[in-house]
């Protein structure tokens, strides 16, 4: 299998204009309001091209090359906020990374394989401890055509009738 491309190259365009109107025209414009901030600097608000962020943004522990008016930062996404309903991206906080921690991040990423199937492993261990499979499960009462518990495939009587069955008609006195 084909290792991912975990750094990408992106351009932003600096946003003069903040708050809720000019973050819902950015996105109207096929943009994601960023920031970009860290590395001991005052905070900038960008805009990205949304197409390339989110294939980039999709991508475990990816790194991003931002350049933004000829500068150029190495940043990671912290923290990505999505459309409950639509499929885009609302906004995104950028914080750029050391040496150290691109160095770390770029190990991650090259063991994120290794990582997601040791956590699909404990899954399911724990799923076989409690039992959850459908072998294990609770044997289902049985329900005969007339409303009244069957006996269960093992030869066991039902211990109750089922819920949605009909009560039987009460006896009239004498």
């Amino acid at each position: 299998m084909a290792k991912k491309e975990t750094v990408f190259s992106l351009t932003a365009q600096k946003r003069d204009s903040f708050g809720k109107g000019a973050s819902r025209r950015d996105r109207q414009n096929d943009r994601i309001p960023a920031v970009v901030y860290g590395n001991d600097q005052e905070p900038l608000h960008v805009s990205l091209d949304h197409h390339t962020a989110s294939l980039a943004l999709r991508v475990p522990y990816v790194t991003i090359n931002l350049e933004l008016d000829g500068k150029k930062f190495v940043v990671a996404p912290r923290e990505i906020q999505k459309d409950a309903i639509k499929p885009i991206y609302k906004h995104v906080d950028l914080v750029v990374l050391n040496d150290k921690e691109q160095k770390e991040r770029l190990d991650l990423a090259e063991r994120s394989e290794e990582i997601a199937a040791a956590a699909l492993k404990v899954r399911l261990e724990i799923a076989a401890k409690s039992k959850m499979d459908l072998g294990e499960a609770a044997a289902v009462a049985a329900v005969a055509a007339d409303g009244t518990a069957a006996p269960a495939a093992d030869g066991a009587a039902a211990a109750a009738p089922a819920a949605d069955a009909k009560e039987a008609p009460a006896e009239k006195d004498k």
